[in-house]
């Protein structure tokens, strides 16, 4: 049996890929001007938007690794779209 320690590194790595490919396929004057708005996004729209599962995004949402902050309005989840972006541009903690 592997390691849990070996596994959460190789997600968490994989995580940080994505995050990078996110970052190197958005223009930066792209995001700057899809942050004007604070539209909310459901999980589906969100998911789409980073091109991740919602799985992906529900697992992001969590208190760790907490990198989604999610709304809830009743008993519906969403994104505020300018939160989605930062987190997309956020490398280590800070902003890329």
């Amino acid at each position: 049996m592997a390691n849990p320690f070996e596994l959460i590194d190789r997600r968490l790595g994989a995580i940080e890929q994505v995050l990078q490919e996110l970052r190197r396929a958005t223009p930066a004057h792209k995001v700057q001007a899809q942050t004007d708005s604070d539209e909310l996004l459901t999980p589906e729209e969100t998911a789409q938007l980073l091109k991740v599962s919602k799985v992906t995004v529900w697992q992001w949402s969590k208190p760790k690794p907490g990198i989604l902050k999610k709304h809830t309005i009743g008993n519906q989840v969403r994104y505020l779209r300018s939160e989605v972006i930062a987190a997309a541009t956020k490398k280590g903690g800070q902003a890329a």
